[in-house]
C-alpha cells in the first residue's frame, strides 16, 4: 500500500499493512489505526497529533524526530522501537495493555505517562524523567532503569522490576507486597 498524500485527517485505517513502508514527513491528525502492520517502516519526522493505535504491529518502527503528541497505544506489540529519536517537543504518549520489547525510552521526559498492564521486556529508562509514570500492573523483566526519576511514580501489582534505589531517585514511589522487597538486591544486605 502507498500513501501517496500528505495529510491525513479524521481516518481510520483498519487491518492494512504499512510494512517496510517509507512514510516519512507524513502528517496524521485525529487517526484511528486498527489491527495494522507497521513492521519495518519509517516515519521519520513525522507528525502524529491525537492518534490512535489499537491492536497493532509497530515492531522496528523507525520514528526518528517524528512528533508524538498525545497518542495512544492499546493492545499493540512495540518491538526494538527507539523512542529516544523521536521529537521530545510535545511529546504524550500511553500505553495500555501493549507488548513493550527491546525499545529505548532514554533521556526522555515522560512524566505522568501511564504503561497500564503492559508486558515490558529487556527496555531501556535511562536518565528519564518517568516522575507520576503508572507502570501498574505490568511485567518489567529484564528492563533497566538507571538515573531515572522515579518520584511519585506507580509500581503497584507490577512484577519482575529491578531498580537500585542508589542510582534512581525514589520518592514517595509506591510499590506493593512482595515484590517490593527487590529493591533490596541492589544492596550489600543479607535478608533471612
Amino acid at each position: 500500500m502507498t500513501l501517496s498524500k500528505n495529510e491525513f485527517e479524521n481516518q481510520t485505517f483498519t487491518k492494512e499493512s504499512f510494512t517496510h513502508l517509507v512514510l516519512k514527513h507524513k502528517i496524521f491528525s485525529y487517526v484511528t489505526f486498527e489491527g495494522c502492520d507497521f513492521t519495518q517502516s519509517d516515519l521519520t519526522g513525522s507528525r502524529l497529533l491525537e492518534c490512535k493505535f489499537l491492536n497493532c504491529n509497530l515492531s522496528l518502527l523507525k520514528i526518528d524526530g517524528c512528533r508524538l503528541q498525545n497518542i495512544d497505544f492499546d493492545l499493540c506489540k512495540l518491538v526494538g522501537v527507539n523512542f529516544s529519536n523521536c521529537d521530545r517537543m510535545f511529546l504524550a504518549i500511553q500505553f495500555k495493555k501493549c507488548l513493550i520489547g527491546t525499545c529505548n525510552f532514554s533521556n526522555l521526559d515522560l512524566k505522568n505517562t501511564p504503561f497500564h498492564d503492559c508486558t515490558i521486556r529487556d527496555t531501556h529508562f535511562k536518565e528519564i524523567n518517568l516522575t507520576g509514570a503508572d507502570f501498574r500492573g505490568s511485567d518489567l523483566s529484564g528492563s533497566l532503569f538507571h538515573s531515572t526519576n522515579l518520584s511519585k511514580a506507580n509500581f503497584v501489582n507490577a512484577l519482575n522490576y529491578s531498580i537500585n534505589p542508589l542510582t534512581n531517585k525514589l520518592s514517595k514511589t509506591k510499590f506493593s507486597k512482595p515484590e517490593v522487597l527487590s529493591l533490596l538486591d541492589h544492596l550489600d544486605i543479607i535478608v533471612e
